[in-house]
């Protein structure tokens, strides 16, 4: 991703993240796809953020960003990226621990040839229709990057 295409999606992501505020307890759908550590690591932190504040977040990985839910944990996803030391992979792992839902999209096992215990313990596949579904649930905040 060009340097400032992934600035510009990163402020896009934060403006709506701000724009809007979540009811108290409101479920929020992130949706991940960003190759990069650093977008990634961004996103994750914002989800641990809005799952501590009381929010439920239901993150759905896709691309190469399902790789940093793979029991065989990707070099990209463990070295460190954030100022207090936190890799990709501790903090998705903080975002389960806290209670967040973490799934792959449906089509990322098949293309890669793996099977569901290719992921790691609490990182399940995603069904389309139960996706869709969130998507369309007013009540459910869509975040995308």
């Amino acid at each position: 991703m060009r340097p400032v295409f992934k600035a510009v999606s990163t402020a896009m992501l934060a403006s709506a993240l701000m724009a809007s505020p979540a009811v108290a307890g409101q479920k929020m759908l992130m949706l991940l796809s960003a190759s990069a550590a650093e977008a990634q690591a961004f996103n994750l932190v914002l989800a641990n953020q809005i799952q501590a504040s009381g929010h439920g977040v239901h993150m759905l990985l896709c691309g190469e960003a399902g790789d940093m839910a793979l029991k065989a944990v990707p070099e990209a996803a463990t070295k460190v990226v954030t100022p207090q030391g936190l890799t990709v992979r501790t903090l998705l792992e903080g975002l389960l621990k806290k209670g967040g839902t973490v799934q792959v999209c449906a089509i990322y096992l098949p293309n890669r040839k793996l099977q569901a215990d290719a992921l790691m313990e609490g990182v399940s596949a995603a069904r389309p229709q139960d996706i869709a579904a969130m998507i369309v649930d007013p009540a459910v905040k869509v975040i995308g990057q």
